[in-house]
């Protein structure tokens, strides 16, 4: 390429163009990806926390209606005006304002119409179809190889999904909950019969009679700060949002990690790399209906303290072992696997934790807190390579320990009833009674025997 960069002469062994490519982002106009990305995730956390009140408080089909809305006028904008920079990062920050709550909104009504033995099947199918459609796109856009191309193909793919959103249902229990008795009920109907039974009477009065006392409308006036309101609630959120930090600082290092790492084809890599979560999820929604969600979370971050730590050897090491390709790779694998089960495990917390009042403002909140803890994956992996090559992976295993000691600290749902209220939410998991409660109790008891 010339000094005065006139001519450009692009790599097109993997990628027949790319954004940067067709519009000549080189040079003096590199920093527009840059600025792409960052637009793109400042306007990502803003749709998140933005979106998540919504939800809470306009109901969650409303949510995902206009956020398909948004995400398809964003793409359109972005295809039809790509050679313009400003047009561009329009169409961008449109499509990635919706870019949690499309998913998450059709989450939550499914989490919520499903009984306690069967929420973890909702999380569960959730992961699977995320991890499998991560498999996929990079062979659609390896054969495709065009970037405009694979834009409109993926775009057109959601059109249907915008077309019949008119056709999905609120969430009842979120009607019930804003004291929408009448509306609540017509949905329960319409649930019903489309698994062929009738809504029976009892059930029906029963919702028109209570439906009023459960209107908590002035919770939404308040938005996510209503998650810090009690001393329980406080708690269990500022642990939830430790986790979700510390999960995508570690999912995040094992991305850039086996990135670095390779000069294979980056499609293939990234296909692989993705197939491996699906074992991961399917382990922890196992792990979590037979030991509780507490201790399926314990497990799988006492597994990447001892990951991140053998890793640490690893990359320290001499010698034939280290020399062994097949040791980092296992390594990395069992880590992504331990990652997997974790962030399943926390998204099913987050789920079952909340109050329906105040569900999706909670997810939103740990989105946002996810997308944060992945800006500083860069800067660790950077102290590793100019400080000491060890010294990210000794970090990672110290953030995992207070991860274990997070997910200790939680009340445990499994086959709970979920928190309806915001008084509710402020009360689970107040009472509960674990090992050490029980030792204080003895102890006390001893005591007062021997007065």
């Amino acid at each position: 390429m010339p000094s005065d960069c006139d001519d450009y002469d692009y790599d097109r062994t993997w990628y027949e163009s790319t954004v940067a490519s067709t519009n000549n982002w080189v040079c003096k106009d590199e920093l527009n990806i840059a600025n792409i990305l960052a637009i793109s995730k400042i306007s990502e956390a803003i749709g998140s926390l933005g979106f998540g009140w919504f939800g809470d408080a306009y109901g969650r089909r409303w949510t995902y209606i206009l956020s398909l809305a948004f995400l398809v006028l964003g793409r359109i904008i972005s295809i039809v005006f790509s050679s313009s920079f400003t047009f561009f990062a329009i169409g961008c920050a449109l499509a990635w304002f919706p870019s949690w709550s499309v998913v998450q909104s059709a989450t939550v009504i499914s989490m919520e119409i499903s009984s306690p033995e069967r929420r973890s099947r909702t999380a569960t199918l959730r992961s699977i179809a995320n991890s499998s459609s991560m498999f996929i796109m990079p062979f659609l856009y390896w054969w495709l190889r065009d970037w405009k191309t694979f834009m409109v193909v993926t775009t057109v793919t959601q059109l249907p999904f915008l077309l019949y959103s008119w056709k999905m249902i609120e969430s009842p229990r979120w009607l019930w909950i804003e004291g929408k008795s009448k509306a609540c009920v017509r949905t329960l109907k319409i649930i019903a019969k489309g698994n062929k039974t009738n809504l029976g009477l009892d059930t029906e009065k029963d919702i028109m009679d209570n439906a009023s006392q459960m209107n908590t409308r002035g919770t939404n006036t308040i938005g996510p700060l209503a998650l810090f309101s009690g001393r329980r609630l406080a708690i269990n959120t500022i642990l939830q949002s430790y986790l979700w930090v510390s999960v995508a600082i570690n999912y995040t290092i094992l991305m850039m990690k086996s990135g670095q790492k390779s000069d294979g084809n980056p499609f293939l890599e990234f296909a692989w790399q993705s197939v491996v979560e699906v074992p991961g999820a399917l382990f922890g929604a196992w792990l979590a209906d037979r030991v509780g969600r507490r201790y399926a979370g314990l497990i799988s971050y006492t597994l990447t303290v001892l990951l991140w730590m053998s890793i640490a050897l690893y990359e320290n090491g001499s010698g034939e072992w280290h020399l062994w390709w097949l040791v980092g790779t296992t390594l990395t694998i069992l880590t992504r696997l331990a990652t997997a089960t974790s962030y399943y495990v926390i998204y099913l917390f987050n789920m079952e934790l909340y109050p329906t009042c105040l569900r999706q403002s909670g997810m939103s909140l740990g989105n946002l807190l996810a997308s944060g803890g992945g800006a500083i994956a860069p800067y660790l992996l950077y102290i590793g390579h100019h400080v000491d090559v060890k010294l990210p992976y000794l970090i990672l295993a110290g953030f995992s320990v207070f991860g274990c000691l997070s997910f200790f600290l939680l009340p445990e749902t499994l086959n709970m009833k979920l928190p309806e209220t915001l008084k509710d939410a402020q009360e689970f998991g107040k009472n509960r009674r674990n090992y050490f409660s029980l030792i204080i109790k003895k102890y006390k008891a001893e005591n007062n025997d021997t007065c």
